[in-house]
């Protein structure tokens, strides 16, 4: 997984150099590119039903479904935030994704119990007209849904 991670962090570097924080949907559309450059296997906004209490509530998006690769040993769900820092209401996000995942029809979903929030960091700070670039561009956290409990693996 650390080599996946590192290879998803130089590409968000570079897509943040490019693009700076544009918008969630034009990031993924470059996200998407780079993975296909490194060949790694993934699904864009792929449906995920989540649950409330073993009913399905409603269908979801996830922004990334990353299939096992040489680097990842596992199935991963990546969501793309464009904020000043990560929230708890994208961890939240993510929880309910990896809660109901189990749930789902799709056998690749039926596996997964990580995901990754990777966040490009918006700043609003200007200089003399241009965006300054914040100290970590991209940060990112890596979450296992285990035992019912969302815990932090990075």
């Amino acid at each position: 997984m650390k080599k996946f991670i590192s290879k998803i962090k130089k590409v968000s570097e570079k897509i943040y150099d490019e693009l700076g924080t544009i918008d969630e949907d034009s990031i993924q559309v470059a996200l998407s590119i780079e993975l296909a450059k490194l060949n790694i296997s993934h699904l864009r906004e792929t449906t995920i039903q989540v649950y409330y209490d073993g009913h399905p509530l409603r269908r979801f998006e996830l922004d990334f479904l990353i299939t096992p690769n040489d680097d990842l040993k596992e199935h991963v769900i990546i969501e793309v935030k464009v904020n000043s820092k990560i929230s708890d209401e994208h961890r939240q996000q993510l929880r309910n994704y990896l809660k109901s995942a189990p749930m789902n029809n799709l056998e690749q979903l039926k596996r997964i119990n990580k995901g990754i929030i990777l966040n490009f960091t918006k700043t609003e700070k200007y200089k003399d007209g241009t965006n300054q670039t914040p100290e970590e561009k991209v940060n990112l956290e890596i979450w296992e849904f285990k035992n019912d409990k969302l815990n932090r693996v990075d």
